[in-house]
């Protein structure tokens, strides 16, 4: 059966005060009932030294009869006061004196408190009672001696009247105190559980696939706490699902340019479209379209890699500059072909770095790559090492269109091309900044663009990517 998290901490609050509750109120009933006993032993034991006073007064020493009658009426006025019967009887047991119909005392009661002790017990006073009384007994002291007993006789109901009143107040206090406490406890169950059942409901949303839902945070406890993190996972979850829905547009988008390509050509040449005599050329378009095809996807496959957690860099130390090198020369010709000049800025002759050697060359030759690509015919490139700030840092610089400050922001990201260089780049997929984003990102590292005015009067624009490496 399902409990909610709402009945769970009502019931769990409300039976903590019912025990709470309980234990109290028999832990007060047993200290009242004591109270009460000890405060009517108290006052007993008071009015005992006046009727010992007049016992010795009256009784023994005066044998006149209005001192007799004189005395039976205070015994009467005190018994009143107590709500007590009061017996008082010599050193032999013999009850001389007595405020109602008992004129016996039990034997041990006497012999116990003509001992010099005061007696305190609940009895029947040897079935004088059809209920058990609390009797109080103290002995009667003249010149120094113990002369007689006096017992006090109080019915239970009368001891525990005064309890019973105090036992009350402390009832209707408590039952005021609980159910104020259940009202507390109702409202902060529900204060609990209502955000985690709108987080749960909202998540359930998110789960359908609407990631517009979000939780309205309240509070600035561990529940709002809690709910500001769910927002935050949704807002990643809607971010991630969004970049997802974009990356399988632009997969299916750049997959489906070269896929047209080759099977266009291919029916063309076997329904006989194109002439035998230009198959060795279309077919050179579609090998051609076969190896972007299988790059891209090569591409795809090694920026799914880097975006696991298990891809792992190979740390080693090498020549930032050595390396910038070695990948100036592999673009020789392509250098050559645009008739562009290199201007190499090194500020040491050695430049070591701590990172993975093969994903900075990737890093490199994707940078010149870019640089040669979208470089004007007969400009210079620019390639610059120099240390700042603690890190190694290198920037690679050209002469060209240029990106607009719209662009600025995206170019990092997967498939995104400009839109001039989409005119001027047919085989490009938009990978090659991701990459280089991924690759300085896993290495802790920074990278960024800049593209600026070259000089007044010319409309080419000065594009530089700079990163940073840690020094070695």
């Amino acid at each position: 059966m399902f409990k909610s998290i709402f009945s769970r901490l009502f019931w769990t609050y409300a039976a903590i005060l019912v025990l709470v509750f309980t234990s109290l109120s028999v832990s007060a009933a047993v200290f009242v009932e004591r109270f009460a006993v000890d405060s009517h032993t108290d006052d007993v034991i008071k009015v005992a030294d006046t009727i010992e006073y007049w016992t010795g007064s009256l009784q023994i020493e005066d044998g006149d009869y209005r001192a007799k009658t004189a005395y039976k009426q205070i015994l009467k006025s005190w018994a009143e006061f107590l709500k007590s019967d009061i017996i008082i009887t010599n050193t032999e047991g013999e009850v001389i004196a007595s405020t109602c119909k008992v004129m016996t005392a039990p034997d041990n009661f006497v012999n116990y408190v003509m001992g010099g002790n005061v007696l305190k017990k609940r009895s029947d006073f040897n079935g004088a009672y059809k209920q058990k009384m609390m009797v109080v007994g103290v002995p009667i002291k003249y010149q120094g001696a113990i002369v007689g007993t006096m017992f006090f006789n109080t019915g239970m109901v009368n001891v525990k009247k005064t309890a019973v009143e105090l036992f009350y107040i402390f009832l209707v206090s408590s039952a005021f105190s609980i159910l104020v406490a259940f009202i507390m406890v109702y409202m902060q169950s529900k204060r609990i559980s209502k955000p985690i059942g709108a987080i749960n409901k909202v998540a359930r949303n998110i789960a359908s696939g609407n990631f517009d839902q979000r939780v309205a945070v309240t509070s600035s406890d561990e529940i709002g706490q809690l709910a500001s993190s769910f927002n935050f996972m949704a807002d990643s979850i809607e971010t991630l699902e969004d970049t997802r829905s974009e990356f399988i547009s632009d997969v299916s988008h750049e997959l489906r340019t070269p896929m047209t390509s080759i099977s266009g050509f291919a029916e063309g040449m076997i329904d006989g479209t194109i002439p035998p005599e230009k198959h060795s050329e279309y077919l050179k378009i579609v090998c051609d379209e076969s190896k972007r095809l299988a790059k891209m996807v090569n591409d795809m496959l090694e920026m799914s890699k880097m975006s696991s957690s298990e891809y792992k860099l190979e740390i080693t130390k090498f020549d930032l500059n050595e390396l910038a090198r070695v990948c100036i020369i592999g673009l020789g010709n392509r250098i050559d072909e645009k008739n562009l000049d290199v201007n190499v800025d090194f500020e040491k002759d050695f430049m070591p770095v701590l990172a993975d050697k093969d994903a900075i060359n990737r890093v490199i030759i994707n940078l010149l790559d870019n640089a040669v690509k979208f470089s004007y015919p007969n400009t210079t490139i620019g390639i610059k090492t120099w240390v700042e700030g603690g890190k190694a840092r290198m920037c690679v610089g050209n002469f060209g269109d240029g990106i607009s400050g719209n662009d600025l922001s995206n170019i990092f990201n997967r498939f995104y091309k400009t839109d001039k260089s989409r005119a001027g780049d047919k085989s490009g997929a938009g990978l090659g900044l991701s990459f280089v984003k991924n690759i300085i990102t896993l290495h802790k590292q920074n990278v960024w663009v800049e593209s600026v005015d070259a000089k007044e009067g010319s409309n080419a624009k000065y594009t530089k990517f700079t990163f940073t490496l840690e020094l070695g």
